[in-house]
């Protein structure tokens, strides 16, 4: 089941509930049980696939961090194979080491972004699967 066909149990659940006939002065509803115990098991049923794809989003933030790392890994190396090639005399060689400090730099801090963007994505979506799941736990 897809997120969309839980979300639609919910509230299914929520409609049976709410169109329930209330009984006078006592604030509660006549409910049908063998319906809503139809819709949980379903409810049920339907949350290992929402647990699969946060798993499945946690593997591929993973792989975004990985990927990540490896381009900043390269253009580290890019940097300082530059700085290298820029080495040949002393006026050459300190403006080497300030591109090379800057490329680097710069690098380190686009690594960092992506890292961070990827763990605000991650934490996003496992924020909302575990209010979800909440929701879920508390009917």
């Amino acid at each position: 089941m897809t997120q969309m066909n839980l979300i639609n149990l919910l509230g299914q659940l929520e409609e049976l509930i709410q169109r329930a006939p209330e009984v006078p002065l006592t604030g509660r509803a006549i409910i049908d049980g063998d319906l809503a115990l139809e819709l949980i098991e379903k409810i049920r049923n339907a949350i290992p696939e929402e647990i699969r794809r946060a798993e499945q989003l946690q593997g591929e933030r993973e792989a975004f961090l990985r990927e990540a790392q490896a381009e900043a890994d390269e253009t580290i190396q890019r940097a300082e194979a530059y700085a290298a090639k820029l080495v040949s005399d002393s006026h050459v060689v300190q403006r080497a080491k300030q591109e090379a400090e800057r490329i680097v730099d710069d690098a380190r801090r686009q690594c960092e972004e992506l890292k961070r963007e990827a763990d605000r994505y991650a934490l996003d979506v496992l924020t909302d699967l575990e209010g979800r799941l909440t929701n879920l736990l508390e009917v």
